[in-house]
């Protein structure tokens, strides 16, 4: 196969720097690798579904994130984002940058990157 029919993404799911872990950018892809499209706020919650799992796989929670990076392809979704990823922390939110962009792979709508540590 050469690099043009390569269908998987050339980066790791996460990083382990130290005592802090890299997450790579999270789709909104259910567990066929489909991209939800039920609606945005579907889409919102299974990116952080996806985020909380790998979380959890490296024995982390939400509260220990420490900084996320968040695309948006319109700010029109801002307030509904927000509506959804408050619902995944308790008081503690990490910091935070949304930035619009114009496309995202496979035509999601939102895209997480997040750091995370262990000692947080």
């Amino acid at each position: 196969m050469n690099k043009t029919q390569q269908t998987d993404p050339p980066f790791p799911e996460t990083c382990l720097y130290k005592d802090t872990l890299y997450l790579s950018g999270q789709i909104g892809l259910d567990n066929t690798g489909q991209l939800i499209s039920t609606g945005f706020e579907a889409e919102v919650k299974q990116v952080m579904e996806n985020i909380g799992h790998t979380l959890r796989k490296n024995d982390l929670t939400y509260n220990n994130l420490i900084n996320v990076t968040i695309y948006l392809t319109s700010m029109d979704n801002y307030a509904a984002l927000n509506a959804v990823y408050s619902t995944y922390f308790d008081k503690k939110f990490p910091a935070r940058v949304c930035i619009a962009v114009k496309e995202l792979p496979r035509h999601a709508q939102i895209e997480i990157a997040a750091i995370a540590g262990f000692t947080n």
